[in-house]
Parts: C-alpha cells; sequence; structure tokens
C-alpha cells in the first residue's frame, strides 16, 4: 500500500553506490526514515526534493514492522534553496533540521510542530534569523512541555517580553525589538535548557558560534 503525506525533508545519507535514507518530519506518522533508490543518480526523479527543509509531497510503502519505509516520489511543495538564502540564514537551516530529529518522535502524531516548523520556514526571508531562531527553539520547547516560566530562566522585563514574542504568528517578529545582547540572553538560556533535556550539545549549535 502506497501512503502519501506533506513531509519536510531533514537530512539524507549515503546508502549503497546510488541510493539515499532520507529523514522526514511528518505531520501524521511524526519522523520517518526510508530509502529513496536512485536518488544520487545524476538523473534521478527526487531532483532536489532530497534537499533539507524542503517541504514535500511525500509518496511511500512501508510493510508493518518495516524499519525503513521506500520513498516512491517526493514532489516539491516549497523549496528555499540554498543560493536564495543567507550564509547565516543556511547555517540556521542546518541547526533547525537537527532540533527537529532531536525533537521528533518517530510513528507519532507531529501536527504541531509540524505546523510550527512550516511558519518558521515561511517567515525565514521576512525575519531576522536570530529572533526566529530563538521563538522556534522555545516553542519546541514548550511543545515538549519542557519549558519552565522564563522568568525563572531570564530577567523578569526580558522574559515577559519573550512571553509576547511567542503569542505572535512567526511573520510578525519582524516586529518585535530585541538589542543584541537581548537576544544573546534568549539564545543562551535556550541553549541551556536543549542540552539539559537532550543531555548533549547539538552540533549544529557548536558550528552556529564557531563561524558566526
Amino acid at each position: 500500500m502506497v501512503y502519501s503525506c506533506e513531509a519536510i525533508t531533514l537530512r539524507t545519507y549515503p546508502f549503497a553506490e546510488a541510493n539515499k535514507i532520507a529523514l522526514f518530519l511528518t505531520q501524521e506518522y511524526g519522523l520517518l526514515r526510508g530509502v529513496a533508490y536512485g536518488a544520487k543518480k545524476s538523473k534521478s526523479r527526487f531532483g532536489a526534493s532530497l534537499e533539507p527543509l524542503t517541504h514535500v509531497k511525500l509518496a511511500f510503502k512501508r510493510r508493518e514492522q518495516q524499519e525503513l519505509a521506500v520513498i516512491e516520489n517526493c514532489e516539491i511543495i516549497r523549496a528555499l534553496p540554498a543560493y536564495e538564502l543567507s550564509w547565516e540564514q543556511n547555517l540556521h537551516f542546518g541547526y533547525f533540521a537537527e532540533l527537529l530529529v532531536e525533537f521528533g518522535r518517530e510513528q507519532i502524531e507531529s501536527e504541531k510542530l509540524f505546523r510550527l516548523s512550516l511558519a518558521v520556514l515561511e517567515a525565514v526571508k521576512e525575519v531576522p534569523v536570530t529572533i526566529l531562531a530563538r521563538y522556534f527553539e522555545f516553542w519546541i520547547l514548550r511543545l515538549e512541555g519542557v519549558l519552565p516560566a522564563l522568568d525563572t530562566v531570564l530577567p523578569k522585563e526580558l522574559a515577559t517580553r519573550a512571553v509576547d514574542m511567542l503569542k505572535l504568528p512567526p511573520l510578525r517578529l519582524g516586529d518585535v525589538d530585541l538589542k543584541e545582547d537581548e537576544i544573546q540572553r534568549l539564545e543562551s538560556a535556550a541553549e541551556r535548557l536543549i542540552e539539559y533535556h537532550l543531555e548533549k550539545p547539538l552540533k549544529a549549535r557548536r558550528i552556529l558560534k564557531e563561524l558566526l
């Protein structure tokens, strides 16, 4: 049986000579791993649909108890090619993808996380990516149920502003007026909370620190 759903491509891995294993976030099935046969070939039918954080219509087959699905087709709904983004935005894309890999769950419905991700991706060209990243981090922690009262990890005034920020849709975040040092405080708090919850640092976070 062939299943169909919308998905966000998160990452791919080489598999044998001509294939790739792709990891997706889906609304209905959570994280989904599948083999894309022939994806490494120059004229692959998958094209750019397996690029990170591409919004796709996914068709796949999977038998019960089968660990890997077989990816039948990926049709691009919305793509943000690397050449359309700045260096800083591209680095943050890698970070966003790693966050979704770590906080997503296999075979568990992920409607809220999926919708959050699409909304954040829609805003990436309109909103400073450093503010968008803080919004994404805190909302992921909230959806996971591990975001504490922000006034316990931030100065009271900044905590109030952060709470107000989380009430906005991502496209409205351009209206948020945060100074550089305030963004850094939010970043530091989010990093501590994420590492505490995952019990490890994230590779993409380290890359961001080294290169930006």
